[in-house]
This record gives structure tokens, sequence and C-alpha cells, in this order.
């Protein structure tokens, strides 16, 4: 760093002059100490890494990622939860993404030639959605299974779904839901197998698991569960994860914790302000020249606290306090603007917004502050993130659950008119596509002119048009064209076409 950037520390104008008079003894000494120092300015070629004065005391930890999340993790997630119960910012994230994400839930389309097959398919699963069909505990439908897998993940940082067999059903398999804090290790650092265990999770050499290790759920809480091992192929752990070296799940609130935590608090301040503005408060003092007496009052004197001092007395709005002599009463103003309250909301709110990628204004349903561009071009990258996250569900999750209910209701006889071959090209029989809740509309006119354009000169395809509002094309074009012959039959068509007007305010007719 140059002199015109920072004056030079006592240490660097000493190894200068330390430089010279060797170079002035020896020049051979003096040319490798300027060697070996030139190969240290390299080292500092970033210049916010070197410890100047200004980070001095900046040195993070850094290491293994489950090394730095196990002794973090379980009061990161009691924290999260205590949110999750009392924060209406951390709700209104959640909130977002299980709208967002699952919202009426996946629509399931198979996409092999063979149209009773897929028929016969997609009832199949409709009807193991239902509540009672897919949870082992009978309470939850799969969408609320789904909600709760988003809710879980974002609080939590992740989920655990085991396979279970039912065999007093018509379809013998069923989802249970356990929570991570349910992922207990059996006191040893290693199985007899010889491989790690961490956090309840044996894995092999590579980091895969291959069992857990998991406290039996129950309702009892007289009773300590068990641990069972469970076979890391009945388990879906889902679980947030951002680095190749953790095996557990960390909360995703975790870097917002504390901005929360202070927006809450300040809150709560401001509310607590307000209610004394709003109320007739006073305090009463004694006066420091009031005369000493002797002897004890006959007078009945108030509750005293453990210092011997009179004991507070709450703020009520309207309400009239007798002095005692030598007392006099001096009104309580809360200093600071309720206005700055706004401004740090903002601020806050965006910030954590961020770090979910989320806007402020989905996080927050306030659209005050945008005009459409704005509020579009916000609403594009907010659907980015949600997309992410209903592929992460489809392709961990759905798609294996999908194949798993076909084959037990395959092997239970539920599938009559199966292709004989199914078990061998499962494949084969089940290529599908889950489609889930589609993009919301910002204005419907505009939007509809923009596909039209687009889907006119060959730039998009009414399927990706109907995908983005979580649709099957199929299925609507057979609707329209159902609904057109109807509407013919009875004479509810009008010949005159339908004309739009656009922006420019030219009219545009639409073609039948």
């Amino acid at each position: 760093m140059s002199k015109n950037q920072r004056n030079p520390t006592f240490m660097e104008r000493l190894g200068d002059g330390i430089d010279k008079a060797i170079s002035v003894l020896s020049p051979r000494w003096g040319a490798e100490r300027r060697a070996y120092r030139a190969q240290m300015r390299l080292a500092a070629a970033y210049e916010a890494v070197p410890k100047w004065r200004n980070s001095a005391d900046w040195v993070p930890v850094d290491g293994k990622g489950e090394a730095l999340n196990a002794p973090n993790r379980d009061i990161a997630r009691a924290k999260a939860r205590h949110l999750e119960r009392n924060s209406e910012l951390i709700n209104s994230i959640i909130n977002a993404f299980e709208r967002n994400v699952v919202g009426k839930g996946f629509n399931l389309q198979l996409r092999t030639d063979n149209q009773d097959w897929n028929n016969a398919i997609e009832a199949l699963w409709a009807d193991w959605s239902r509540p009672g069909n897919c949870d082992v505990t009978g309470r939850f439908c799969l969408t609320e299974i789904l909600k709760l897998i988003v809710r879980r993940r974002i609080v939590d940082g992740g989920i655990l779904a085991l396979k279970v067999t039912d065999k007093s059903s018509d379809i013998p398999y069923r989802l249970q839901l356990i929570e991570v804090d349910n992922l207990k290790g059996p006191g040893e650092v290693k199985s007899p197998a010889g491989n790690a265990i961490i956090g309840g999770i044996e894995v092999n050499k590579y980091g895969k698991p291959l069992n857990y290790y998991i406290e039996q759920a129950t309702a009892d809480i007289t009773t300590v569960a068990e641990i069972e091992t469970v076979k890391a192929d009945r388990v879906f752990y889902l679980s947030t994860t951002s680095r190749p070296s953790e095996v557990r799940e960390i909360s995703p609130l975790t870097r917002a914790l504390d901005d929360v935590h202070d927006l809450e608090e300040f809150f709560d301040a401001v509310a607590f302000k307000q209610k004394i503005n709003a109320a007739i408060a006073v305090f009463i003092t004694t006066q420091k020249d009031a005369g000493s007496t002797f002897g004890r009052s006959l007078a009945p004197k108030g509750e005293k606290d453990s210092n011997g001092k009179p004991a507070g007395t709450r703020i009520d709005s309207g309400s009239i306090k007798y002095l005692e002599p030598g007392q006099d009463v001096r009104s309580i103003v809360p200093s600071g603007q309720s206005s700055e309250l706004n401004d740090y909301n903002l601020a806050v709110s965006r910030r954590i917004g961020a770090g979910h990628n989320l806007s402020y204004e989905m996080m927050t349903r306030d659209v005050s502050k945008v005009n459409y561009s704005s509020a579009r071009q916000n609403l594009l990258e907010d659907w980015k993130t949600f997309a992410d996250e209903q592929n992460y569900i489809i392709e961990h999750f759905l798609d294996f659950v999908l194949e798993d209910v076909v084959t037990a209701a395959y092997l239970a006889g539920k599938l009559k008119n199966a292709p004989k071959d199914f078990m061998t090209n499962r494949q084969k029989y089940l290529k599908h596509e889950f489609i889930g809740q589609g993009l919301p509309w910002i204005d419907p006119l505009k939007e509809a002119q923009a596909n039209q354009v687009m889907l006119a000169t060959g730039q998009t395809t009414l399927k990706d048009i109907y995908a983005k509002k979580g649709k099957d094309w199929e299925e609507e074009v057979a609707q329209l064209a159902l609904e057109r012959e109807k509407t013919k039959e009875l004479g509810l068509v009008s010949e005159a076409p339908v004309t739009v007007k656009g922006d420019d305010g030219d009219e545009r007719k639409s073609e039948e």
C-alpha cells in the first residue's frame, strides 16, 4: 500500500532502515532480503486480506463444514424455532415459500404413449395423495406434507421422511415425517463396520449415508425413546447444505437471527413508548430539600422493593395517584421518534429478504414503493427462487415417491392392466412430469398481449405458457375445444372477432 493511502507504521520504517544498513554492509544480503520482501508483498495482493489497522481484529474461524456447524446447530435451530413461533417477519418468509413453492400442490402428468395407462397412474396417485393414505399418522395429505417439508427446511435446515410399509392399506406404502433433532448418535464415533458416525448419520469414506440413527417419534413425553438404526434407502433426508463437507443441516435463518431479534425488540420498545405517551404517566420523586422527621409515622406506607425503596407502579391510562408529603411529580416524555422505526424496518427487512433471495415486496406484501416494471422484475427474480425449491422437491422427493407408490401398488395387485415388463422397464412406463404452482399475474392484459406476440412469432409454446400457470396444456386445450363446440351448439358464439387495445391505443383483432 502506497504512502498516499496509508502512513507507514513504525515497524515498516524500522524494516526499511535495517534493509538499507544491511545493503551497505553486504549487498548480497540486502538483495536477498528485498527478494523475500517482494514475496511477502505478493502474499498481500488482496488488500482486504492483510490485517491492517482497520481489520486487525478480524480473524475469522474456518474449517470443515461439519466442524463449524456441529457446535452451533442446536442453538441456531432453537433460536429459529423461537422466531417461527413469535416473529411475524420470519413467518412472512415461510408463508411466501409455502404458498409459492407448493400452493395447491403438484399436478402429475404421465407422458407415455398409452393414454389409458397414464390415466390409471394419475388416478392412483391422486387417491394415494389424500389424507389417510400417504401419511402414516393419517393426518396429512401430500400437499400438507410438502408444505411441512418447505417450512422445516427453512427453519430447521431439513426434515426426514421415512418409507413405511403398511399392509393394512390398499397401497402398502406410507411416509413418516421425522424432525432433524430426532437424529441421535449412538454414543460412538465409529460403527461396528468401522464407518464414521457424524451427527447420527453413519457415512462411508466418501461421505455417503449408510445408516441413520433416529430417535423413535412418540407423543409420550414421560418415557425415553429408543434409538433405531434405519437403512439409508428407507430415508429421504431433505436438508439445506452449502458445502460438500457438511453432513448435517444448518438452519438457513442463522444469518438473520440477530437482525430479526433486534427488529422485534425495536418494535416492542416503540410500542411501549406509544403506550406511555397515550397514558397519564408520572414518576414520584422525593425532594432533595425535604425535611427529615423523627420517629415513625402512623400513616401506612406503600410496599417496598428488595432495596427498601417504593415498589414500581404500573402505568395505566387515566390513573390518579395520591402523593405523600415531601414528594413531587415529574412527567416522563420518552425521547426518539416513532418514524425511525419505518426506516429501520425497511433496511432490515430488505437485508433479510436479500439473504433468502426474496424481494422486500414478496416478504411484506407492501407494494407501495414499486411500479409495474419493478414489480415484475422482482416477481421474476422471486420466482426463480421458488422454481429452484420446486425442482429440489421434485428431483429429491416426488420422483422417487412416485416410483415407490406405483411399484407398491403393482406388487399389491392393484394395477390389473400393467405391462408385463413393468418391473424391468419402470423408467419407460413412469415417464412423467410434475407441474407445480404457476407464475402469478401482475397485469393480465400486458401478460396476455406478450404471450400472444411470443406465440405468434414462435418464441414460446402453449406448453410453456400453461406450465407457468401450473396447468397441463393438453387438458386445457381439450377443455377449450369442448367449450367451443358446446357454445357453438347453443348459439352463444359471436362471429365478430375480439379486439384488444394495446398500450399504444391501437386495436388488434384476435384470430379465431
